[in-house]
């Protein structure tokens, strides 16, 4: 059976990209043969991103000039390392820029999939984006979504009664957030289910094998930040790096290397990502994604909260048994930090997660596919 999935694997950052991979790998592993819809908006292309202005709109005359330059190295680099990993591991259709592109000639499949991420998301769409909808696909052929996302807790007025009428042409959903399973039963449309993010239905055996050789030879305590939110979290590194005698090796797209950090990696392929990761002695996040592949490559480390968005992190850690691992400050000086015992983690993981929600997923994938079988 052919599974042609709509997601966001050409979204420039290792969540997106390692979830595409894993969203792949999941449907492969249920018997599919997949394949990733080549579908990049014109809001998401490297020249929509390009003249995209600054955040800061005290950026402007020669300051631009200089921000914009920065921005065409940073872009080209993104597309070097991230697009060679997206060739290379998944396999893709043709390109498509528009909604109307695909429904003049969509991609043969027998069963469609939207998901996983933050495919409804209408903030970063600029609407509600059709394709992301599945509404392409041709007359009698099956709509799932698998783990999708709204990107928030609630839908405003004006985007309810069509995604009302898109989602109820789908036979099957399952979503990402708890959130969302209220969302959609809100909307009136009924049968959702939560699944758990698809890099955390794949296991550490399954990750290794796509990770670089190791690149930092010291032991080394890896720091990696969203958007560069740090709220404390690169003094933390620092300290329970000098208290452990590890290196401090920072995972950014910044170009200059900051002071508190002993080794800068930017820019780096989401090949290197997993690598450092899995061969760190220590992490300290404020990313989902980063707890995530902590869990996966069983990390000892710490989690600081960013400015909002944490609660798909607040989750996970109840999950597990580690939201003491959550910290808003420097640890104090007689305050010890308890080694993470992984064997009750993954207990906790395969006993709760997985069986309350990967049995969901099963029953969920297993309903799709018996249309087929």
């Amino acid at each position: 059976m052919k599974a042609a999935i709509v997601t966001l694997h050409r979204v420039y950052n290792y969540g997106s990209v390692l979830q595409a991979y894993a969203t792949q790998k999941v449907f492969e592993k249920h018997g599919c043969e997949t394949s990733i819809v080549d579908y990049i908006t014109e809001q998401r292309t490297l020249k929509r991103i390009f003249f995209k202005p600054p955040a800061d709109p005290s950026i402007k005359g020669v300051k631009r000039v200089v921000y914009q330059i920065a921005k065409i190295g940073s872009l080209a680099l993104k597309e070097l390392t991230f697009g060679s990993f997206v060739q290379k591991t998944m396999r893709l259709t043709k390109r498509y820029v528009t909604a109307d592109d695909l429904a003049v000639d969509p991609p043969r499949a027998d069963v469609y999939v939207s998901g996983s991420d933050q495919v409804w998301n209408s903030k970063y769409n600029e609407g509600i984006d059709r394709g992301f909808f599945l509404d392409f696909v041709p007359s009698g052929r099956k709509k799932i979504s698998f783990a999708s996302s709204f990107g928030k807790s609630a839908l405003d007025e004006w985007e309810k009664e069509q995604t009302r009428f898109y989602l109820s042409q789908y036979a099957a959903i399952s979503v990402r957030e708890d959130s969302a399973v209220e969302i959609v039963e809100d909307l009136g449309v009924q049968g959702a289910v939560q699944v758990i993010d698809p890099t955390l239905q794949l296991t550490k055996s399954e990750w290794q094998p796509l990770a670089s050789p190791r690149l930092v030879k010291e032991p080394y305590l890896a720091l990696m930040l969203l958007y560069n939110e740090d709220n404390g979290a690169t003094e933390i590194a620092r300290q329970i790096a000098d208290e452990r005698g590890l290196k401090l090796v920072k995972i950014s797209w910044e170009m200059k290397k900051p002071e508190a950090v002993d080794k800068l990696f930017t820019h780096r392929s989401p090949a290197d990502f997993l690598s450092l990761f899995s061969n760190a002695d220590f992490v300290v996040t404020n990313s989902f994604h980063g707890l995530a592949f902590s869990l996966i490559f069983e990390r000892q480390f710490l989690v600081v909260p960013r400015n909002e968005f944490n609660s798909r992190i607040d989750s996970l850690l109840s999950l597990v048994g580690l939201s003491d691992r959550l910290v808003k400050k420097p640890l104090d000086s007689n305050q010890s930090l308890p080694v993470i015992d992984y064997s009750h983690v993954n207990k906790a993981l395969n006993a709760a997660r997985l069986m309350r929600i990967d049995i969901s997923t099963r029953r969920w994938v297993n309903k799709c596919l018996m249309y087929y079988t």
